[in-house]
């Protein structure tokens, strides 16, 4: 084992100002001493990794100076909290703040992530995370708090959070010991809808949906929903404050525009968009377990794929499914116990049963069961009425940071594409010149969803030269 990191580098150049100090001193209980202790642990446990595992001194004094980067912005970004929060509140006395010891964790770990990245550190994340024993879901939590506090970030740090909350986003967020399933199991086992998360002004044609209620209830022989004592309408003004609405907001968001993008490629129109995002809302809401260990893109290709074959009426030949994992389809006409990372069940199989395959084995499986009677609602050839369709969000409407003082055109730019990703909750985005560059920096910057759903196109071009078609997912 490397010998041990000798004393704290960062400890003589980095500490709290003379205001945050008086702050920390105006509070019921002094957390100074409890605040730099934290601190240090925490950067003396990143330092001792590295010190363990480097493999030559160069490592060592790059982890050195991240630490010693990550304690000054710590303590400034603190600060700013703080200084928001008293005027927020209207009270000297912020001692919970101070007091949260997840929260100054979290916060801890992004200021050192952004260091790492800086000083190009390889620590790629989540590693970091592993490193100090905290979960995605609530690094998540500060990520924005931090942008909010410190408008001074460097533009390549702003994108670097950004590119880290689509990874907690789409998918580490969604691990079976994740805290997240802790805070759906509390919301009735379900993910907030869309209208329920994104605030309205930011949906497309949001009074077109008033009729619609939370999901899980029935259609009326109008087509429209059929009202139960336990519903209430879904067009309730988005609970800003709640982190776990939050999280599902800047879900919807990110989704919405990674499926507007891959809509040209796949020819896919306005009304198959919408049956295609009523499916995969869906999916989350009703089906929430699906996302256990998997990946957002994964269950948005299935509704991308299962959408158009209903519509086109496809005829698969093959017989009936196999041997599926799902006994029912958690349509809402059954009610089952929640399952969480923690409940046995054939759903899931343990880790010594675990089985994985590829996208369509998933789709035949696990998603089509669940997804396929839901489906079958938009075909246009049923005769009937037709659920309505998830409202949409408007991908303009997205917030952005406000722009800086020193901020160049091309810096300004770069942080409206990091906050597309990011959805930051304050006043809309402008209609502005650099409108196209925007446009342009995300076709420069093809995501994997894009390299998957070009080769869900090539397959289905293939497919339709095969006859009989021999690889394409069973509906039936």
């Amino acid at each position: 084992m490397a010998a041990e990191p000798q004393g704290n580098p960062w400890k003589q150049r980095c500490g709290p100002s003379d205001e945050l100090m008086a702050m920390f001193r105006a509070g019921s209980i002094d957390p100074t001493k409890a605040i730099q202790t934290r601190l240090e642990d925490m950067l003396q446990t990143f330092l001792r990794y590295h010190w363990d595992n480097a493999g030559n001194e160069e490592i060592k004094e790059l982890a050195a100076k991240s630490c010693l980067e990550a304690g000054t912005w710590y303590y400034r970004i603190l600060e700013k909290q703080a200084t928001q929060e008293r005027k927020r509140l209207g009270i000297s006395d912020i001692s919970g703040i101070f007091g949260n010891d997840l929260l100054q964790r979290c916060l801890v770990a992004c200021t050192l992530e952004m260091t790492i990245f800086k000083n190009g550190l390889q620590c790629d994340f989540p590693l970091l995370l592993q490193i100090l024993k905290l979960a995605p879901y609530h690094f998540f939590k500060v990520i924005e708090s931090v942008l909010r506090a410190e408008e001074g970030l460097p533009p390549s740090s702003v994108r670097h959070l950004a590119q880290v909350e689509e990874k907690v986003l789409e998918s580490l967020a969604w691990t079976r010991d994740s805290p997240l399933w802790d805070e759906i199991r509390s919301n009735t086992g379900r993910l907030p809808t869309c209208e329920q998360a994104v605030p309205w002004t930011w949906l497309e044609d949001p009074r077109s949906q008033t009729d619609r209620t939370l999901p899980g209830g029935g259609l009326s022989s109008g087509g429209g929903p059929s009202a139960s004592a336990d519903q209430q309408p879904s067009a309730v003004k988005p609970q800003r404050s709640n982190s776990f609405h939050l999280f599902a907001r800047k879900v919807y968001m990110l989704m919405a525009k990674r499926l507007s993008e891959m809509c040209p490629k796949l020819k896919i129109s306005k009304e198959q968009r919408g049956k295609i995002w009523t499916c995969f809302e869906h999916s989350l809401v009703h089906c929430t377990d699906l996302m256990e260990d998997r990946h957002l893109d994964q269950l948005l290709l299935c509704a991308i794929y299962i959408i158009p074959k209903d519509c086109k009426n496809v005829l698969i030949s093959g017989g009936i499914l196999g041997n599926t994992l799902i006994g029912t389809n958690n349509n809402g006409d059954h009610i089952h116990s929640f399952l969480t990372p923690d409940t046995p069940s054939e759903h899931y199989p343990g880790p010594a049963q675990e089985e994985r395959d590829n996208l369509f084995v998933f789709f035949n499986q696990v998603y089509s069961p669940k997804m396929q009677d839901f489906a079958k609602q938009f075909e246009s050839t049923r005769g009937v009425d037709t659920p309505p369709l998830s409202p949409y969000p408007q991908l303009k409407a997205i917030p952005r940071r406000r722009r800086l003082p020193l901020e160049t055109d091309s810096s300004r730019s770069a942080n409206r594409a990091s906050c597309v990703a990011l959805s930051l909750d304050s006043e809309e985005m402008e209609e502005g010149e650099d409108a196209p560059s925007l446009k342009r920096l995300c076709l420069e910057s093809p995501s994997a969803l894009e390299r998957r759903l070009r080769n869900v196109q090539i397959d289905r071009e293939t497919q339709r030269d095969q006859t009989p078609p021999v690889t394409k997912p069973n509906l039936r």
